[in-house]
């Protein structure tokens, strides 16, 4: 019995091992057949591998299309399994190449056995690929990171796009701010840039859109952010910081593009759970703005202006939403459509709605009337409310009551005019408008032109309000301002004309000297006698008429209550009536760029005066103890080179309690150059101060002390005058840490012509806030920065960063001797802008690479080309920022003046095209701007027709140099000299808008 119980162990062992055998010898024995067939199997795989994967690419080119996850892994699943199949092929090749036996044994049973295991393994995984990749869908729809905002087409908003754009590709650049006035397209610009991303490739993984608005309410705005983001749903009942929570959750990691439109004011992104951009996450913020300072506010490391149409421009928008149908319905109509686009002045927003509101206007008629209604009363034009409305908007954003004034302020001024900046200040001061806490005009004019109620004028000296925002200005006030304004024949302005009673301010404008020269057509002076009886609660004329010579009987007693009278610029003006005396209230008094030779008697009876402004007139003196009588006197200006005796005026102004500034202009009289400057109350006041043609002035002493005020510096034909300089004691003494900021803190400007025996003016490196000089006809001027009297050793202790740092123009012309600037290299962070004329011994500027980085030079190509550079890099960066002096031809310029006055009779308008043929217009404008201050005369002819005596140089150019204009404007008579010199004001303002 145990013999056969053994006997069956054994049986059952020799089986177990007989099947094991059996299926080792079956990989052994199949191998090659398996190799073979792993081959065939995996080419079926990869064609359906690249079946679906053809499958993919073309329906991944559908918007938003993308890969299911499952296609994609199983892509990197045959990948792989492609890999492994090649190496065990070519371990199969290498096995059946070492069999013995004439290849019917393997050399190694272990191995082959191995292989073939692993072969037959993976003929079941190919096999398994194959079944998984009948796939029913290979793409989903992902989500999409833009919703598409609806708009209609645009116009002119191209160039701003591109912008734009570049800034969003400039990595460095994180946060973006657009700014601009109302309705100038900020908002249609955002929504541009957001549908762009529907059409380009991007790797934005969010682009969201949200509109801030006045009042940022943060709920609203996580709310439009979360259903962006499909989180709403979760989040309708939670708080503001667990919305936060959850969106930075969600955009920490992402990177997003954030587009908020219309932000007033600071917005605090952490509030509303944004992370901030970064170098890490890529992300951007762009947002739109009416305030250039909340670009500062929230970060912004690009501020772009999104500025009005052009004029070309704004005529396609216009027409586009006129329609071809009206505008072909009569010939007349789209030349009316031309002057109606011009009057929206390239705002968008008024363009649309008053295009959409003459869409069905189709008789002349219809639009004529239409024309002077956006004219004289644009809020009664159908829609203008909407155009009105977000303009208003930026006014009630201001921070005060004064803000507010002094912007209304500027609506008294002509649609386009550009307001010199001090000429706006002086009215501000006149009418009260600063109060002790916002006293500084300059202050509040930069932050009008931050929130886009003001912009840039032709230079850094003037400012410009856009028509349709002094159209909102004068709605705001036109209960108490009234506007007349005559520009030609054909357009006159006149707003607030039919409630006399109530008016307070009013602002009398003729443009029209053509017109009234030769059609004899009324002034605006006798349009305003003709239909005003009284003006109980007028307090402001501003009365700018060029060709009035004197005012009507009983003119003045119609305004008993007037406090400020601004008569400047009226050139033929010969006299103030008697009748002036009965405005016992007045308070300011100009009369700058009048023909008035004398003050009349009754002045003494404006008791009242606070300010006395006499700019440019003929007045060589003032009545012994007239000024004495204006005990409330604080402001006296009587600048020009006209000659005034100060002989009596001096002792009246130093005995006024309240005076605290003069402007003074001194003419041949260096003994009162020497009063002057030992009289140290007037010193203090002195804001101009003029020193012309006083030939026995050898030197001349400053004391910063006591100039403390002066912002203005003329010395001219000063033939003797050798040296300009500080009180040399007060440099000596000054203490080791006394800040050079305060000496001459508060000089701006500094002429210095013809003053032939000076030769540096090294003084300057003492008025820290000098922002322009104006350097010319010195003939032994040899260096702006001398070394001589140890001003070497103040400059080598001066650090080079203040010296000239807030500088901003720089001219020079006809300086002989000039070789040096300054032998230092110096910073100029604030230069704009170079002219050099005529200094040909100037060889080198004081520049490095570092230099004057946003600085323009004007000068001869004959001097840029002989210039010294300091190395290589320094002028090639120079050498894109010259521009060069052209010369002028003034005898071709002034022959088209006599054909536009006289010959060719033309009107304003008309001027333009003639100045169109004028090579070099800019200097032009320069140099015959000059004649608007050229000595009127005292005996004026009535007007006749005018003829400019331009017969003498027909033929001859004067180049560069004005002397030949000169002689001949000092020539002319009286009229003559006020026509052209208004004309020369026209072609100024004409000429920066060619």
């Amino acid at each position: 019995m145990a013999s056969g119980m053994f006997v069956e162990v054994i049986k059952e062992v020799g089986l177990c091992l007989w099947q094991s055998g059996s299926k080792c010898l079956v990989h052994i024995r199949d191998l090659k057949e398996n190799l073979n067939s792993l081959e065939v199997t995996m080419e079926q795989l990869m064609q359906i591998y690249e079946d679906v994967q053809q499958r993919v690419q073309t329906e991944e080119l559908l918007p938003l299309a993308k890969r299911t996850c499952e296609v994609a892994g199983w892509f990197d699943g045959v990948r792989k399994l492609n890999e492994d199949v090649s190496k065990t092929l070519q371990d199969g090749k290498e096995q059946e190449q070492n069999k013995c036996l004439a290849g019917y044994c393997p050399k190694n049973c272990w191995q082959s056995y191995k292989l073939g295991k692993r072969v037959r393994k993976m003929l079941d995984e190919v096999e398994k690929m194959k079944n998984k990749g009948r796939f029913d869908i290979v793409v989903a729809k992902m989500h999409n990171p833009v919703n598409k905002k609806p708009m209609d087409e645009t116009m002119g908003l191209d160039p701003m796009l591109q912008k734009v754009w570049r800034c969003i590709e400039d990595k460095s650049l994180r946060v973006i701010g657009l700014y601009g006035v109302g309705g100038v397209g900020k908002t249609t610009l955002l929504h541009r840039i957001n549908n762009l991303f529907l059409s380009l490739s991007h790797d934005f993984v969010e682009v969201i859109l949200v509109s801030v608005s006045k009042e940022p309410d943060v709920k609203n705005i996580q709310n439009t952010i979360l259903q962006k983001l499909g989180l709403l749903e979760g989040s309708r009942f939670v708080s503001t910081e667990e919305n936060a929570t959850l969106i930075c959750r969600r955009l920490e990691e992402r990177k997003f593009l954030l587009l908020l439109d219309d932000i007033w004011e600071w917005l605090d992104l952490n509030l509303v759970g944004i992370p901030l951009p970064d170098d890490q996450n890529e992300s951007k913020v762009i947002f739109t703005t009416r305030l250039e300072e909340v670009c500062g506010l929230m970060g912004a490391q690009q501020n772009i202006k999104v500025e009005c149409l052009t004029q070309e421009e704004a005529l396609r928008l216009f027409r586009m939403k006129v329609g071809e149908n009206t505008l072909n319905s009569d010939p007349r109509i789209p030349k009316l459509a031309e002057d109606m686009a011009a009057e929206c002045k390239g705002l968008p927003l008024a363009l649309v709605t008053v295009g959409r509101a003459m869409a069905s206007r189709k008789d002349p008629e219809d639009w004529e009337s239409e024309i002077a209604a956006l004219r004289n009363t644009p809020s009664e034009f159908p829609g203008m409310d909407s155009v009105l409305l977000p303009l208003k908007f930026s006014f009630e954003k201001l921070q005060n009551a004064t803000f507010k004034s002094c912007f209304l302020y500027c609506c008294l001024f002509p649609d386009g005019y550009n307001i010199r900046k001090e000429e706006l200040i002086e009215y501000w001061r006149a009418e009260r408008l600063l109060d002790e806490y916002y006293h500084d005009g300059e202050y509040i004019i930069r932050s009008l032109e931050r929130a886009c109620l003001l912009e840039s004028g032709e230079s850094e000296e003037f400012v410009k309000m856009h028509g349709l925002i002094r159209d909102m200005a004068w709605w705001e006030c036109r209960d108490k301002v009234a506007i007349f304004i005559k520009r030609d024949a054909e357009s006159d302005e006149e707003r607030g004309l039919s409630i006399w009673n109530g008016v307070e301010r009013l602002s009398l404008w003729d443009y029209s000297i053509d017109d009234v020269l030769i059609n004899s057509s009324p002034s605006c002076i006798e349009h305003f006698c003709q239909n005003v009886k009284q003006l109980p609660n007028l307090r402001t004329m501003i009365c700018k008429v060029p060709l009035l010579t004197t005012f009507p009987a009983g003119f003045f007693p119609l305004m008993s209550a007037l406090t400020l009278l601004d008569l400047s610029n009226s050139f033929l003006l010969r006299e103030l009536p008697k009748e002036i005396g009965k405005l016992i209230n007045l308070e300011s008094l100009n009369v700058s760029e009048t023909a008035i030779t004398e003050l009349p008697d009754e002045i003494q009876y404006l008791e009242k005066l606070r300010c006395l402004i006499l700019n440019g007139t003929n007045i060589p003196e003032i009545q012994r103890g007239l000024i004495s009588r204006f005990q409330f006197l604080e402001i006296f200006s009587r600048f020009g080179d006209k000659y005034f005796s100060y002989s009596e005026v001096l002792g009246d102004l130093v005995n006024l309690p309240h005076l605290s500034e003069i402007c003074i202009a001194i003419t041949s009289d260096t003994a009162i150059i020497q009063r002057l400057m030992s009289l140290e109350r007037l010193q203090g006041c002195i804001r101009k101060l003029s020193l012309f043609s006083c030939d026995e002035l050898t030197s001349l002493v400053l004391s910063p002390t006591s100039l403390y005020r002066m912002e203005h510096l003329e010395l001219r034909q000063c033939s003797s005058l050798r040296e300009v300089g500080i009180e040399p004691f007060r440099i000596h003494q000054m203490p080791k840490n006394f800040d050079h900021c305060s000496m001459f803190g508060k000089l701006r400007r500094v002429v210095i012509g013809d003053c032939g025996n000076l030769r540096d003016v090294t003084w300057l490196i003492y008025a820290a806030k000098l922002e322009t000089l104006d350097l010319r006809d010195c003939k032994n001027l040899r260096e702006i920065i001398g070394f001589k009297l140890g001003h070497g050793a103040e400059i080598e202790k001066m650090s080079r960063n203040f010296i000239f740092s807030s500088l901003k123009v720089l001219r020079l012309v006809r300086l002989p001797v000039l070789y040096t600037i300054c032998c230092y290299v110096l910073h100029f962070p604030l230069l704009r802008k170079i002219e050099v004329l005529k200094c040909h011994s100037l060889e080198m500027l004081p520049f490095d690479s570092k230099s004057a980085k946003n600085c323009l030079i004007h000068g001869e190509e004959k001097w840029w080309d002989r210039l010294d550079w300091a190395d290589e890099a320094t002028k090639q960066i120079f050498s894109s920022k010259f521009f060069r002096h052209s010369c002028i031809d003034f005898g071709r310029i002034l022959i088209n003046l006599r054909l536009v006055i006289v010959g060719a009779m033309m009107t304003t308008k008309m001027l333009g095209q003639v100045l169109v043929r004028f090579d070099s217009r800019f200097l032009a404008f320069v140099y015959l701007s000059w004649a608007v201050d050229v000595d009127h005369g005292s005996n004026l002819p009535e007007v006749p027709n005018v003829k400019l005596h331009l017969e003498s140089i027909e033929n001859k150019e004067c180049g560069g140099d004005a002397s030949g204009v000169e002689d001949i404007v000092r020539n002319m008579k009286a009229v003559e000299r006020a026509v052209l010199g208004f004309m020369c004001k026209q072609i100024v303002d004409m000429g920066r808008l060619m």
